[in-house]
């Protein structure tokens, strides 16, 4: 049981990226020129996005935009990115792990959609590199600036030791040097969107021929959360192949008949992690239903030897799961999905309703359900705003089987069909302002 919770939450954990389909009106700029006004789908990102969905209307099919053919993004209460080409460090590293010995800077050209955090006579852009955010500023005559968070090793008296490589205040002089206010501001600064914001503001304000402030993007450029929340009710029919067992003195046989295949109906609550980018949910499920089997248990008779009493018990089973879905849009707010999951059953309230043998009554502790094999469960599904359709399955451990192919495979199995209803509004959608 505790492997099986081991491997279910290390599968959970290691998921990043779904959806909730957030489509929020904006424009886009194509390569040509070209203006598009419309919906575009928010996915929350992170990284710079690799395509953009737009819809011009509701009702209307998706379009699917690489960067390469555009020229900009703009939601019209939210965040704006453009394409451009850009000088990335991609050896700027804070993980103790990627640390590299000595300063060792791998700088190439990116094309991207880049977050525009100010736009004016000098830009800031920020792109996100796996776990590193790089600011770039453009001043018009100087090469793009990329700052970021970096540290490197060096060997100190026999020892590595951890460097810091962002010096970003001597950077910023070496830009702005011919502007002292900007300058003063640049050693006051900590290194955040804001401080840099701040110089750039304070250059444009002091030290170019218009001093107008440049026009900032700092507020819609904060992602309104990395993930979402949302849950609902569960319902369907679950099918269940399950042999009997038998417990002769702790040695578990089976004789192979099923004893429980019948659609039986079940019920639950259903809940969903959201990742950065919606492209990717952690999924927990609890549910109830109904299931019967069959047992014997030998004994020693009072005239010698040994006899069985078989029997028939029937109970409520809880079950409890834990993975991960990953959503692929369609049109027309529609979305169909894969998932993977563990599950840990419980019995509750077991009953024997046909005993061969009245004078002997069953150990409630021996009235068990199947145990899962270590294969995780698998699922797909149909989801339409509220509405989700999904079927799935998971193998059960056969009873006579205790080699390590009996641990993967088993011929006990349950199908189940289930419907899903969600409760409370996208919380994506509900952040729009109205």
């Amino acid at each position: 049981m505790i492997r099986r919770l081991l491997l279910a939450a290390c599968f959970s954990l290691c998921a990043a990226h779904l959806q909730a389909q957030a489509f929020e009106p904006g424009l886009l700029v194509q390569s040509n020129g070209d203006t598009l006004r419309g919906l575009i789908e928010n996915n929350f990102w992170t990284e710079p996005p690799t395509s953009i969905r737009f819809r011009a209307q509701a009702d209307s099919p998706d379009q699917v935009f690489k960067p390469r053919q555009l020229r900009a993004v703009s939601f019209t209460q939210g965040r704006y990115f453009r394409y451009e080409v850009l000088p990335i460090d991609h050896a700027a590293e804070t993980r103790l792990e990627k640390l590299t010995l000595g300063y060792s800077p791998d700088v190439r050209r990116d094309s991207v959609l880049a977050d525009v955090l100010l736009e004016g006579p000098v830009m800031l852009l920020r792109v996100v590199t796996t776990s590193t955010p790089h600011y770039l500023i453009h001043l018009p005559g100087q090469p793009i600036l990329d700052l970021s968070e970096r540290k490197y090793l060096r060997n100190t008296t026999g020892n590595r030791v951890i460097t810091d490589g962002n010096n970003y205040q001597t950077q910023l002089n070496l830009l702005f040097g011919n502007c002292p206010a900007a300058v003063e501001q640049a050693s006051k600064i900590p290194f955040t969107p804001e401080g840099l914001a701040a110089v750039i503001q304070t250059y444009t304000t002091k030290c170019t021929p218009n001093q107008q402030p440049t026009r900032s993007w700092l507020a819609e450029s904060r992602p309104r959360r990395r993930t979402a929340f949302q849950g609902g009710l569960l319902a369907g029919v679950r099918y269940n192949r399950i042999e009997s067992v038998y417990t002769p003195l702790y040695n578990p046989t089976t004789d192979g008949a099923c004893v429980d295949c019948r659609p039986r109906p079940f019920g639950g609550l259903y809940a969903e992690l959201f990742q950065p980018g919606r492209r990717t949910a952690v999924y927990g499920e609890l549910s109830l239903s109904s299931f019967r089997s069959k047992g014997q248990r030998y004994f020693a008779a009072d005239q010698g030897g040994i006899v069985y009493a078989p029997f028939t018990y029937q109970a409520l089973l809880g079950t409890a799961r834990l993975g991960v879905r990953v959503f692929l849009p369609l049109p027309h707010d529609q979305q169909w999905f894969v998932g993977l999951g563990y599950e840990l059953n419980k019995v509750i309230k077991p009953k024997v309703v046909d005993n061969a043998n009245p004078l002997f009554t069953p150990n409630p502790q021996d009235l068990g359900y199947a145990s899962t094999t270590l294969l995780p469960n698998i699922s797909t599904g149909w989801r339409h705003k509220r509405l989700t359709v999904s079927l799935d399955g998971q193998l059960y451990v056969t009873g006579n089987v205790e080699d390590d192919k009996g641990a993967l495979f088993g011929s006990n199995f349950a199908l189940r069909l289930g419907l899903g209803y969600r409760l409370g509004r996208n919380p994506d959608v509900e952040a729009q302002p109205k």
